[in-house]
């Protein structure tokens, strides 16, 4: 699996330790959807990038409530003292992770959302790609976000590699469907 490093945090604060085990379960989980449901693997991709706003928010002590949404953390409104903390937050989590967020936050949001207008195949693939994408950028947002609040700098030279994720399962077709050509063309 892409995200087994993050529960190899080692020297991290028990809280920090608790968000890296829920965000690599949400991963697992996202990597066993990722052949058979590209869309609820991005929607889980997209919950894992809420769990980096916490770990963020928490850290540099930005201040939002516990239960933020990522669109909280990333998105200005006309409240002051909403904006202030967006300020901050985005202040911390510099640009190039900034860039990294949002993109999951607008493909997570895609895959929310669910069906467009487009035929059945094309929204399949928009999602295998939206899946793709996020996988990629999630496993540079990680990597960034464990070198600057761990110092783990091996993790950057980690890269997406689908060929870690679980094999496509074969559907198990009805008995029926199992027989050979001409056994159903002999079939009494």
């Amino acid at each position: 699996m892409n995200f087994d490093f993050l529960e190899n945090g080692t020297n991290t604060p028990a809280w920090m330790q608790e968000k890296y085990k829920k965000m690599g379960q949400i991963l697992r989980d996202a990597e066993c959807l990722y052949w058979e449901d590209p869309r609820a693997c991005g929607i889980l991709i997209r919950e894992a990038a809420v769990e980096i706003c916490r770990v963020y928010d928490r850290f540099y002590e930005v201040g939002f409530d516990s239960g933020a949404s990522m669109e909280e953390y990333l998105c200005y409104t006309g409240d002051d003292a909403h904006n202030i903390l967006v300020s901050r937050f985005l202040s911390v989590v510099r640009k190039e992770q900034r860039d990294r967020l949002t993109k999951l936050r607008v493909l997570g949001d895609d895959c929310q959302n669910g069906r467009g207008e487009e035929e059945m195949t094309e929204f399949e693939n928009r999602m295998a790609g939206n899946a793709k994408r996020m996988m990629e950028t999630m496993m540079g947002t990680l990597a960034v976000m464990c070198e600057k609040i761990n110092g783990q700098t091996f993790a950057k030279e980690l890269r997406f590699e689908e060929g870690l994720i679980p094999e496509r399962k074969q559907k198990e077709l009805p008995k029926e469907e199992k027989q050979s050509f001409f056994s159903k063309l002999f079939k009494k």
